[in-house]
């Protein structure tokens, strides 16, 4: 098995103005009937749905171009059409203004499921904040969540791939506080967050002593024989087997609505796919966000 993270060459020049052909970081404009337009040109069609659908459901789109150079970074690695859950606060959300803080009652699921994850307490709504220059949401720890019971689902022996960008203060979290899990009425779940102090990915651990606080792009894969795989920025930290589900999504707490473990963390990606991808999808995905989130490992 090739380390996943090597280097490769990054083709789609995330970042790099002189190849990027919309504008990326550019300000968009507002059409007479009040879509988004992103300048510069290039924007995909399915991406200015999203943003259409987004604006109309009362969101707030910080940069409209992480939705566009999303969508056709993973079509150009033809892993598009099994994306099934993509969040990113710059990308969509409901804020809630709160003196000098903005909250977050919902966020956008750009991928095309509709899959809207939210908390309408006020109280219980994460912060919106910043994580090495880029927006994040910030979960406090202690009763801070979005939920989103039963839109998307993965059952036990179906392919998934899921990984997400965030940093967890373990030592204020709960000692099951989850940063992404899904919300199943068993007890096993594919998540990312902290158990006891170490990392869990997809129900199994690392040690996550050089990782507090740390920015980390944390992903995992479940294959139809149920064999797991866990990876911190592309390389392989875990492996195992798990006969388990992922039904709906929490961001910030636990799936289990009556234990209340809450993950102290800032969230700023997570994508969800139908299918295993390839050691060099593995390795474009690891560049493009670690380029995105200026993340150096």
């Amino acid at each position: 098995m090739s380390d996943w993270g090597k280097g490769v060459i990054n083709d789609i020049g995330w970042g790099q103005g002189a190849n990027n052909d919309i504008g990326w970081g550019s300000i968009y404009d507002k059409s007479n009937s009040g879509e988004t337009l992103l300048s510069g040109g290039g924007i995909d069609p399915q991406a200015q749905a999203q943003i259409t659908r987004i604006q109309n459901a009362g969101g707030t789109i910080e940069d409209a171009n992480v939705i566009n150079e999303d969508i056709k970074f993973l079509k150009s690695i033809g892993l598009f059409n099994n994306l099934k859950y993509a969040v990113d606060p710059r990308a969509g959300i409901t804020e809630r203004v709160d003196g000098s803080d903005t909250f977050a009652s919902k966020i956008f699921d750009y991928s095309g499921s509709d899959a809207d994850t939210d908390n309408l307490q006020g109280s219980e709504q994460p912060k919106k904040g910043i994580l090495n220059g880029i927006t994040s949401l910030d979960f406090d720890g202690v009763d801070d969540s979005l939920t989103d019971e039963d839109t998307v689902s993965f059952l036990a022996g179906q392919e998934m791939f899921s990984l997400a960008v965030y940093a967890q203060d373990f030592d204020n979290s709960s000692i099951l506080g989850m940063v992404v899990d899904k919300f199943s009425p068993n007890n096993g779940g594919k998540v990312f967050g902290t158990n006891g102090g170490n990392i869990v990915i997809f129900s199994s651990s690392v040690d996550s002593t050089s990782y507090q606080d740390v920015q980390i792009i944390a992903s995992g894969t479940s294959d139809t024989s149920n064999t797991i795989k866990g990876f911190i920025n592309g390389v392989q930290k875990v492996s195992g087997s798990s006969d388990t589900e992922y039904i709906g999504k929490s961001l910030g707490r636990i799936r289990d609505g009556v234990s209340g473990f809450y993950a102290k963390a800032q969230f700023q990606k997570n994508w969800d796919f139908d299918a295993l991808p390839t050691d060099s999808q593995k390795d474009a995905i690891t560049d493009y966000l670690q380029a995105q989130f200026n993340i150096t490992f």
